[in-house]
């Protein structure tokens, strides 16, 4: 499936792109400043960002894995396996996010991209949820890079440059910050810069958000 995304959606979206990029791109040019492990101001704003609602010894762990990361050319399985082992959850948006950090040519699972693009997370109690998640990101990436070579995703690019000359960040993630932009009036006014949490991840417990070994 193409994303279906039409020239009035995103000319509607990109003046609503503006607080968002803003804060990513202080993310992005602070992520090799230092140590996230110990640098509290970038976790707090990568907390906001992304809207990270997890305790100090998820978020030292979390943190660990993206300091490691940093400078590698990870993949989006290595990280889920990396969580999963930190912190024995198995987290397709934090370890989808962590990856479009340290590579920010990845896009980001969240739920807003997640139903843009026809997509939905496999269910909690597969025994092959890890393997299945690894296919769901490479599905999302083979979609992303199939819209940005139609012609609406042309236009999406000029345009975004058009609107933001001075931002240098990838197609990919122009195309994330747009089709996040692109929910309902009231969700817009009802979350924040990014929801870290795809709608599958919403309320439930924590044993089973936990992910069965494959």
């Amino acid at each position: 499936m193409v994303i279906e995304l039409t020239r009035t959606q995103i000319e509607a979206a990109l003046p609503r792109v503006a607080r968002g990029l803003e804060q990513y791109l202080w993310l992005q040019d602070h992520r090799d400043s230092g140590d996230l492990m110990n640098d509290l101001v970038y976790r707090r704003r990568f907390n906001h960002f992304y809207r990270v609602r997890r305790g100090i010894e998820w978020q030292d762990k979390f943190y660990r894995v993206l300091q490691r990361s940093k400078g590698q050319v990870v993949t989006f399985g290595q990280v889920l396996r990396a969580l999963r082992r930190a912190t024995g959850r198995c987290e397709a948006s934090f370890a989808s996010k962590l990856v479009a950090t340290v590579r920010p040519e990845m896009p980001v699972i969240d739920s807003v991209v997640l139903k843009n693009v026809d997509l939905r997370l496999p269910r909690y109690n597969s025994r092959a949820r890890t393997a299945q998640l690894v296919r769901l990101h490479q599905t999302l990436v083979q979609r992303f890079h199939a819209f940005l070579r139609t012609e609406t995703g042309r236009y999406l690019v000029k345009r975004f440059r058009e609107e933001y000359p001075q931002a240098r960040i990838s197609q990919v993630k122009m195309l994330d910050l747009v089709l996040w932009q692109t929910r309902s009036h009231k969700a817009l006014h009802r979350t924040g810069a990014r929801d870290a949490r795809p709608a599958g991840d919403r309320g439930r417990s924590r044993a089973r958000r936990a992910c069965r070994l494959t």
